[in-house]
């Protein structure tokens, strides 16, 4: 049909940060991706069970996606998924959640698990047998899942024509892809303060600012490989890509101090390359090359060679949508139009709704103040201020997928909202490396969280009386209105709205929006039993042990006297120096600290250990998912 009476709504998504809970990310994607190839294989009339006259023929494209930490890794698993051209959904709850299916469940379901869980992976101490301490846990389960993601290497592969022959039409070809980190080493950014009459002299003072978030930015770029000073090329099948990918992949995600930091250098991000990120990264423009075509931006402090270790991009932005957004924004933004044609959907596993709500407690003293102080810190380099405003400056479409459940009555019928819908939420997020079930509930929580959304909340009004009718829902037939229309109260007025994505599996299922609405693959949340954490607590104590070992060994180190500064080791050694007394005070307090060195360190291990457990258990029984012993 003409382009005119198809017409094409394109989409950006971004995947939140979410530690263990990815698998809820990955589920929504399933979903998504599921209905979207059943509704593009209805169009094509090879789905026997949908009559045509109840397929809407416009298009939705996928031109966008970003995401940070767990939702940056989620978000690579989707592209890998795209790319691989087979849509597989896990529809039922499989009998072995060890089965295949797809690079979203194997990732995040399986994780690394084989004969070893993943979990007892994370305390495994293989990692600090060079004394080199880089994380608290293991972070080598990591590096596994990410090659498993990544297995097919094919350097002689012709890319252009896999992604003709294999890519989904939902998504586009032209894909851009955004990961975000954070940098330790700052980016100088030079502001000029030079006045008029100082105009001309080049040691004028500057104030300098660091920049420390970066992101990775791809371009599918239709298979064709792209300018590298600028972007990174989106393709998982020749090496050097590929590398590149999985490294952004697992940087994205190293939770600070809990999972391994990362390194990146030249072969990562290139000079250039950082060069032109920045300058997106400071104007919010994703979508432009170049945004700073005037050339105020001075990058002349800009470090050559530039290197920095990196972790997780949820320390400063955990939810880069408006750099999605940014993209959608340059492609397809229409001035003076009622009706925008694109719009962003944000999938969230930890909404943070429940801050709002939570008991402002005075901090009582400098050992409270701290924590705080952090924590203050932390969501200070977060705030979103530009989202802020421009989320009242146009009108294209925005959702969010989030973790909800609901208990019923035996009727069916609402009865109130589960407090805490997601099991990974436990363990301070990390309740889904716990316990292979957790991970499978919230995998089909965000299936069915995503089909209510599908069909019920991502919808625009329809009401051909005044005119409010989208472009992509001119050509609905009665037929097609009538199967997926949703009446909803809007300002005390009964409204008609129609789905952005039509969700087939209601003409095949026979069912209306929304009835489904109430229903959850798992009724129950799954309990766990900790036995298996208990089993571990000796190599948890292990683990701790080893740590605090490398702690110690570090300031040691930092105790050696440095060459650099020989006149200030002078002075110290005449202002230290010990008499007999405090030599003879000194050999002996050296000698009880050796003696009792490893007690206290297998103390502090064991005072570590017992704590990790006691927060697992009291989190999991807050949620009311911990079994209870044995009477």
């Amino acid at each position: 049909m003409p382009e005119e009476t198809n017409p094409t709504f394109h989409l950006g998504l971004t995947m939140a940060g979410a530690v263990s809970a990815g698998c809820y990310t990955a589920g929504v994607v399933d979903y998504l991706f599921e209905v979207l190839d059943l509704w593009d294989r209805a169009k094509k009339g090879t789905v026997p069970d949908i009559p045509k006259e109840l397929v809407p023929k416009h298009n939705v494209v996928i031109d966008a996606m970003g995401g940070t930490s767990a939702g940056g890794m989620a978000t690579i698993m989707t592209v890998l998924y795209a790319l691989n051209g087979k849509i597989n959904p896990v529809r039922d709850i499989p009998e072995d959640p060890r089965d295949h299916y797809n690079v979203l469940y194997d990732s995040w379901i399986h994780m690394d698990d084989d004969e070893k869980l993943t979990f007892e992976k994370l305390w495994e101490t293989e990692d600090l047998e060079n004394g080199r301490l880089k994380s608290i846990l293991n972070s080598t389960a990591i590096d596994n899942i990410a090659k498993k993601a990544f297995r097919d290497i094919d350097d002689d592969l012709d890319f252009e024509q896999h992604i003709t022959e294999n890519l989904p039409e939902f998504v586009s070809k032209d894909l851009e892809v955004l990961l975000a980190h954070t940098l330790l080493r700052g980016i100088p950014l030079s502001v000029n303060f030079r006045t008029k009459i100082a105009r001309k002299n080049k040691t004028a003072p500057k104030h300098n600012t660091f920049e420390h978030f970066l992101m990775s930015h791809f371009k599918l770029n239709h298979g064709k490989a792209v300018d590298e000073s600028n972007y990174l090329w989106l393709n998982p099948y020749h090496a050097d890509h590929a590398n590149k990918m999985t490294l952004s992949t697992i940087s994205t995600g190293a939770f600070p101090l809990g999972l391994a930091y990362r390194e990146f250098d030249q072969g990562q991000f290139t000079d250039d390359y950082i060069r032109s990120i920045v300058k997106r990264i400071i104007y919010g423009k994703f979508g432009t090359r170049n945004p700073d075509e005037n050339g105020q931006i001075d990058l002349n402090n800009f470090p050559s060679l530039f290197e920095s270790i990196t972790v997780d991009g949820g320390a400063i932005n955990n939810e880069p949508y408006r750099e999605v957004e940014s993209i959608l924004k340059k492609r397809y933004l229409k001035k003076d139009s009622d009706y925008q044609d694109f719009g962003m959907i944000m999938i969230d596993p930890f909404p943070d709704n429940d801050d709002i709500k939570r008991e402002y407690k005075k901090p009582e003293s400098l050992v409270h103040v701290i924590p705080n102080l952090i924590q203050t810190l932390w969501n200070q380099s977060k705030v979103k201020r530009k989202e802020m405003l421009e989320q009242y400056s146009t009108d294209y479409f925005r959702g969010v997928i989030y973790p909800r459940k609901h208990f019923t009555k035996a009727d069916g019928s609402y009865s109130s909202r589960d407090k805490n819908p997601i099991t990974s939420a436990s363990f301070g997020a990390f309740g889904g490396f716990l316990d292979i079930n957790f991970r499978v509930h919230d995998f089909f929580l965000g299936r069915n969280n995503a089909r209510n959304f599908v069909q019920y909340f991502g919808s625009f009004p329809y009401d051909p009386t005044t005119n409010n009718v989208h472009p992509i829902h001119e050509s609905w037939t009665e037929a097609m209105i009538e199967k997926f229309k949703i009446k909803r109260t809007v300002d005390g007025k009964e409204t008609l709205f129609l789905p952005l994505v039509p969700d087939l599996n209601l003409v095949i299922e026979n069912k209306k929006p929304g009835e489904n609405r109430y229903n959850y693959t798992f009724k129950e949340k799954p309990k766990y039993n900790p036995q298996g954490l208990i089993r571990l607590k000796k190599k948890i104590n292990q683990r701790f042990a080893k740590v605090i070992e490398s702690v110690l060994m570090e300031f040691e180190k930092s105790k050696a006297p440095k060459k650099a500064n020989p006149i200030s080791n002078e002075w110290l050694d005449r202002i230290f120096k010990p008499n007999i007394w405090k030599r003879i005070k000194s050999g002996v307090a050296n000698g009880i600290l050796k003696v009792f060195k490893k007690p206290v360190k297998n103390g502090l291990a064991s005072m570590a250990t017992k704590s990790v457990i006691k927060m697992a258990l009291e989190n999991l029984e807050d949620m009311g998912i911990l079994e209870k012993p044995d009477s």
